[in-house]
């Protein structure tokens, strides 16, 4: 998974609320609280950017804590090629950044993966970009059918 939400022309992650870069120095706003992005980031099957794609990644995550970064995210993977093609899962939770391995609920799915429940474990593998802001993740998930 890429996420790029300060990439110039292209970001795969967009601000949806206003921020104004003064509010860093105000103490609730150390850790971007309130702050939300609206995401359509690239799945790959390998760690470059530029390998192909099979699905998308698309939701949202916002920053609902005023003692650390943590990201409320919420988003749908949809499939896009392969057997799989046309599933979806539904994934929720929330992304302490400062811990190495972060776990989210699966919470449904619809095509193969219908009723589908588990865990999506994410780590990061790389940060780049302006404030080390774009990330490739790596994710493993869990399913559970029934």
């Amino acid at each position: 998974m890429h996420d790029t939400p300060f990439n110039g022309r292209a970001p795969s992650a967009i601000p949806v609320t206003a921020y104004n870069a003064s509010d860093l120095q105000n103490e609730i706003n150390n850790f971007l609280l309130g702050q939300i992005y609206v995401f359509d980031d690239p799945l790959t099957q390998q760690s470059p950017p530029e390998s192909p794609t099979f699905g998308r990644a698309q939701g949202t995550y916002s920053f609902v804590s005023r003692e650390e970064f943590v990201a409320y995210v919420s988003y749908t993977v949809t499939i896009q090629t392969g057997k799989y093609k046309g599933s979806t899962l539904n994934i929720l939770g929330a992304n302490p950044n400062a811990k190495p391995i972060k776990t989210c609920a699966i919470a449904g799915g619809t095509g193969h993966f219908i009723l589908a429940r588990g865990i999506l474990t994410s780590q990061v593998l790389n940060l780049f970009g302006p404030f080390n802001a774009s990330a490739t993740l790596i994710n493993h998930a869990t399913i559970y059918l029934d």
